[in-house]
């Protein structure tokens, strides 16, 4: 309308060799290709993908696999996909077996020579992955002699036989592919929220994990702040000391398939059904440990009866439930010894022992049920090393609001608070609640002692523009960015390599950030800043 038109970047500008390809149409043999044969995935394919995966979605829908069995043959066919990949970057002599062609496609009766040459590449493909890829390929769900399961697996390799993944700007692929993907899968009643990808960058630049460093997400989802972090930190993290654990079995599938697209595939992520990391943690060999509801009551986990013990991480990053319609009510004895090891739940509950009758009654009515962002904040504290920092999304209201004054006293007493940091309503496409993000880091007893005495100062933002808006399309919410505008000639903005300018107070925050770091006490400036 105004000529606003949004350009790829320059980064993405095709060759001179490129466009006669695309202009002559040369017919390549698709058994000798390379990952330098295939299309980047970036902005200007953005039409493209979304109907590329509506295709693919479309296919299961009609076998009846858009459920639990066809998710999961999905992740796997494009771990396959990674795989691939990956090992004709490692070896250009071994060409790429991902693909199909029109001959295999179109198959009449599973004992069709051409099909069983295709399904025998795809699994000669699966064997060499399987021993790499273990923990999405363990259980194979893939039946050869399912029809609809070949009908899905022609679709995906027809459909993303031409783009790479691996060399594919990071951040379009995980817009197009990654979300696109979890939102139909996603369980709304376990408050499986996709986090926009720019507040996930915004505050993995904020806490800033780095090199040497363990980092875990507590309600992992499909693991962007995991992926996110490592891709931050130029590769220099270690897979092996990236943790995440969530509920639920298929979006940990997800998070790990994100994780092999980045790093090796070490990332230790776990799935655990029923309070997940609410009751589960991981021990210092990785392992998963559970609380013991005896010994470790009241935020009591270092004490145990065993010989486990609870491992402590540099950096906790996690959006996790919250708000009052998704507080934590324990319905039997089992729900109440549980939420018994966190110390906020008999905070909460205790709150009002002195006051008159009828405030003990509000009392009571309040110790049955406790918002999940408190429970989970407590968590974080819980699973930190000394020294170690956290970056938190939770419900503006804990914050803020009198009801929850005891956890803000109860985390100024653990915790030197850094930065909080409030956004605007509507950032999550799913919900309308409004939120805010805590940064803190947990100094030792007598450091944050004298903090405190000295009276430390704490970075306030508020996010007015977060580059991007919410939008209904085809009944699926999407984040679609909001650019800015040049009013002289109503074009959008573009740096100097040739990239949109989102309009947004994320960028010149971090800057505003880290300068006001140079300012504050030492270990602060160690800890967030400093070179590792």
């Amino acid at each position: 309308f105004w000529g606003a038109v949004q350009t790829d970047p320059y980064f993405n500008i095709p060759n001179f060799q490129d466009l006669l390809n695309i202009e002559n149409k040369i017919d390549i043999d698709l058994s000798k290709r390379t990952i330098f044969d295939l299309d980047i995935i970036s902005g200007i394919h953005s039409t493209q993908i979304n109907d590329v995966m509506s295709d693919i979605l479309r296919t299961m829908d009609k076998v009846g696999m858009v459920n639990q069995r066809g998710f999961e043959i999905l992740i796997q066919i494009l771990s396959l996909k990674i795989f691939d990949e990956k090992r004709n970057e490692k070896t250009p002599s071994r060409h790429l077996d991902f693909y199909i062609t029109n001959d295999e496609k179109f198959f009449k009766k599973l004992s069709d020579a051409n099909i069983k040459n295709f399904i025998n590449r795809i699994n000669q493909l699966k064997d060499s992955a399987t021993g790499i890829y273990h923990r999405i390929l363990k259980n194979y769900s893939f039946n050869e002699k399912n029809e609809n399961h070949i009908k899905v697996l022609i679709e995906v390799v027809s459909q993303f036989q031409h783009y790479s993944f691996v060399r594919s700007h990071k951040t379009d692929l995980y817009q197009l592919v990654f979300n696109k993907f979890a939102t139909p899968f996603s369980k709304e009643q376990n408050a499986q929220f996709v986090t926009p990808l720019p507040l996930i960058e915004f505050l993995v630049n904020i806490v800033n994990p780095r090199n040497g460093e363990t980092v875990i997400d507590p309600t992992v989802g499909i693991a962007d702040f995991l992926s996110v972090s490592y891709v931050n930190s130029n590769s220099k993290l270690d897979d092996g000391n990236i943790f995440g654990m969530d509920i639920d079995e298929q979006m940990v599938m997800l998070a790990t398939l994100n994780m092999l697209l980045n790093g090796d595939g070490n990332a230790k992520i776990e799935s655990k059904s029923g309070y997940g990391s609410l009751s589960h943690k991981f021990n210092k060999e990785g392992h998963i440990l559970e609380l013991d509801t005896n010994d470790n009551k009241k935020g009591d986990w270092d004490n145990r009866s065993d010989d486990d013990e609870l491992k402590k991480f540099d950096v906790v990053l996690t959006n996790p439930p919250f708000g009052e319609d998704r507080a934590f009510t324990p319905k039997d004895d089992k729900d109440k010894a549980m939420i018994e090891c966190y110390e906020l739940w008999h905070l909460y509950g205790n709150n009002n022992d002195d006051n008159e009758q009828n405030d003990n009654k509000k009392s009571k009515k309040q110790a049955n049920k406790i918002d999940l962002g408190v429970v989970f904040l407590e968590n974080a504290y819980r699973i930190l090393a000394e020294n170690g920092r956290m970056g938190i999304v939770l419900s503006n209201s804990i914050a803020s609001i009198d009801s929850h004054k005891i956890a803000r006293q109860w985390l100024m007493d653990k915790m030197r608070i850094v930065a909080i940091f409030d956004l605007p309503a509507n950032v999550f496409a799913e919900t309308g609640v409004n939120t805010s993000i805590i940064v803190a880091y947990k100094p030792s007893d007598k450091e944050l002692e004298n903090l405190k005495k000295q009276g430390y100062q704490i970075f306030a933002k508020d996010i007015q523009k977060v580059g991007y808006e919410v939008k209904t399309s085809k009944r699926v919410k999407q984040f679609v960015p909001i650019y800015k505008i040049n009013y002289e000639t109503f074009e959008i903005e573009i740096d100097e390599s040739g990239q949109a300018v989102k309009d947004e107070d994320f960028s010149q925050t971090i800057v505003d950030f880290k300068q006001w770091c140079l300012g504050q006490e030492q270990s602060l400036q160690d800890i967030f800043i400093k070179e590792k």
